[in-house]
């Protein structure tokens, strides 16, 4: 009876460790299932985070500097012409509001045409524009035109701007695509109440 009694608990504590066997080699499954699902979500998580990266670098926009420059205003005041640069004007051909230089490595990006391409500017063509633009000066409230440089975000001279506006707003695009907001064209200043 001993020796049954000793079998019977041999068999149990095999019976207990091949369950707890069964149960360790269960759970070894369970943890091999779990680390494989994180590992998908950590890889998910990483593509969606690398995603949200490159359209927030891509969505960032690129904005220029304008640099007044007094050698510039003289230059424009003797009707100098910049020779690697395209003319364009704001506001009429004959009776521009800016004048815009765009060095030639660079485009202009012009949608509804609000900048005038001048495919030709010479000595006559700036005196033109510049006699006419000085002989209303004494009506426009800020005074004076100003010549500035156009920049880029490191610093390079990427084009000219001259207007009453003492500042442009200048956006670089994909490749050499420059986009520059024109002056405010719909301000009339008026002579006798001195308003806008």
């Amino acid at each position: 009876m001993i020796i049954g009694i000793i079998i019977i608990q041999w068999r149990m504590k095999l019976l207990e460790k091949s369950i707890y066997v069964e149960e360790l080699a269960m759970i070894g499954k369970i943890y091999n299932i779990m680390n494989r699902r994180n590992r998908i979500i950590n890889l998910l998580a990483s593509a969606l985070m690398l995603i949200l990266l490159a359209s927030c670098t891509a969505a960032v926009d690129i904005y220029g500097t304008t640099d007044r420059d007094r050698d510039l205003d003289n230059m424009f005041l003797n009707y100098e012409v910049l020779k690697d640069y395209n003319y364009f004007t704001s506001g009429g051909y004959y009776k521009p509001n800016a004048i815009l230089l765009i060095h030639k490595d660079y485009e202009l990006d012009n949608p509804g045409n609000l900048w005038v391409p001048i495919p030709y500017v010479d000595y006559n063509q700036m005196r033109k524009w510049i006699s006419i633009i000085s002989s209303d000066q004494n009506f426009n409230r800020t005074g004076d035109y100003y010549a500035a440089y156009i920049l880029d975000q490191n610093g390079q001279r990427v084009g000219a701007w001259y207007s009453a506006e003492t500042f442009a707003t200048v956006k670089f695009l994909e490749g050499s695509k420059i986009f520059v907001y024109t002056p405010d064209l719909f301000k009339n200043y008026s002579i006798l109440s001195g308003v806008d």
